[in-house]
């Protein structure tokens, strides 16, 4: 898990663009028993970094 700050209007950009689904399994974030998160797609300490093009919501 990374420690990284998203920030606000970050958060909101991939939860909107994701249509509050999760990026994988397309399951609703209302139907979720936990909260989805976001994570990175490549780990940081894979060279990933924490930009829209490299976060999803899981």
């Amino acid at each position: 898990m990374s420690t990284t700050y998203i920030p606000v209007v970050l958060r909101r950009l991939i939860e909107e663009r994701a249509n509050y689904r999760c990026e994988y399994c397309q399951l609703p974030a209302g139907v979720a028993f936990f909260p989805h998160e976001i994570d990175h797609v490549i780990a940081q300490k894979h060279g990933g970094a924490t930009d829209a093009d490299n976060l999803a919501l899981i």
